[in-house]
């Protein structure tokens, strides 16, 4: 039951299917087939290009669980166990981070947009200034947007972390309501610096939110708690399980130390729903995390997680002994400029992805799976050794 099926069994399967209810088998079948095969082709060890790993060993059977459940959890009154699963899950998480409250939620931009209204709900002094880094995270740019906000962006140093001496002047210019750093980011999977940036949040009363939607499995290892919680303040934090933590989308969790506050009254709910992005949810978001978490334990994701993060510290020291221009954010993501014929075939074939930093063109490879291997990737280079 937890097993995906082979793409051969898939195949008959979906044949018999397609023949039974005397559907159009030879268009419909092309087409199967062809997403089979789509699908089967990432599952390789040197396909890095995206966020994209490979699930935990109990995720399809969670997500089954999750498919059979059903229950929508806007009425959590009548799915007791299901509100235990969550509950659960989440007190990890918050133990994890050293944050108060938490609720999942659909992705980082869920997120992004949930730090910048409560910021901004929760701030009386009428500020609209949002800071963040020029690596930020597009979706910084559409909650601002949503939100009536004045998105500023700050320059990012060599390493596509934002600047701190920078931030600090623009804050003395003009003190923003919120800061946004970037723990992960999207190009170089680079961690902006939380310490100082943070006593500068503290500094100008302003919200400090921590886009961690790709950096948080790095933040969340026992070896770096101990920094993030010696910030001097962090009023929110979002993170993305299905970008760095092997699970299905969509798995993400807003963290804060103060709760959303509640919206009106509905006619059909027992209880008054948060004011939250999310609305309808259920299972589908946590179940096979909980699994995963319930029978492998958490040290089985803190190992994998050590694992992929070494993995990509490999590959970047084989990059560097060919003496190629090398960026490791320290997250989990290797940029390198590369000249030569068939790089970009290998961005073709999604072995690897293109990005930029500070406005360069750079290969970029994604170590997201536990067994993403730097060897093989490396193999795959067209690099005369």
């Amino acid at each position: 039951m937890n097993q995906s099926l082979a793409a051969s069994q898939a195949d008959t399967l979906l044949t018999a299917l397609l023949r039974h209810h005397q559907v159009d088998a030879a268009s419909s079948l092309s087409h199967c087939a062809a997403l089979l095969s789509e699908a089967e082709s990432f599952r390789h060890a040197a396909k890095a290009a995206h966020m994209t790993p490979e699930l935990a060993p109990y995720s399809h059977l969670g997500m089954q669980l999750a498919t059979l459940h059903q229950g929508n959890l806007l009425s959590a009154e009548l799915y007791p166990e299901l509100k235990q699963a969550e509950s659960d899950t989440l007190n990890w998480l918050k133990q994890c981070f050293g944050l108060r409250y938490a609720h999942f939620s659909h992705g980082g931009s869920d997120n992004n947009l949930q730090a910048l209204w409560q910021a901004r709900d929760h701030t009386a002094s009428g500020k609209k200034i949002v800071y963040a880094s020029e690596a930020r995270h597009y979706s910084v740019d559409k909650a601002c947007r949503m939100l009536g906000l004045d998105l500023q962006l700050i320059a990012t140093d060599a390493e596509d972390r934002i600047t701190v001496s920078a931030l600090e002047k623009a804050c003395k210019k003009a003190p923003p309501l919120a800061i946004v750093l970037t723990a992960g980011t999207s190009a170089t999977g680079s961690l902006d610096p939380l310490q100082d940036t943070s006593e500068i949040a503290e500094q100008y009363q302003a919200w400090l939110h921590i886009d961690a939607a790709w950096g948080g499995s790095l933040l969340m290892l026992p070896e770096h708690r101990d920094s993030l919680r010696r910030l001097s303040k962090v009023d929110s934090l979002g993170f993305d399980p299905h970008k760095s933590l092997f699970q299905p989308r969509p798995c993400s969790v807003y963290l804060s130390q103060l709760a959303p506050e509640y919206s009106s009254q509905t006619d059909y709910l027992a209880k008054a729903p948060s004011g939250r992005v999310t609305g309808s949810y259920g299972a589908e978001l946590f179940l096979p995390l909980w699994l995963n978490l319930r029978i492998l334990g958490e040290n089985w994701f803190f190992q994998q997680t050590r694992a992929r993060l070494g993995q990509a510290r490999h590959f970047s020291e084989l990059l560097q002994e060919q003496g190629l221009n090398t960026w490791n954010g320290g997250s989990g993501i290797i940029c390198f400029e590369a000249n030569g014929e068939g790089f970009d075939s290998l961005v073709t074939e999604g072995i690897l992805s293109c990005a930029k930093v500070r406005q360069r063109r750079v290969y970029r490879a994604v170590f997201a799976g536990y067994r993403t291997q730097a060897d093989e990737l490396f193999r795959a280079l067209p690099l005369s050794l």
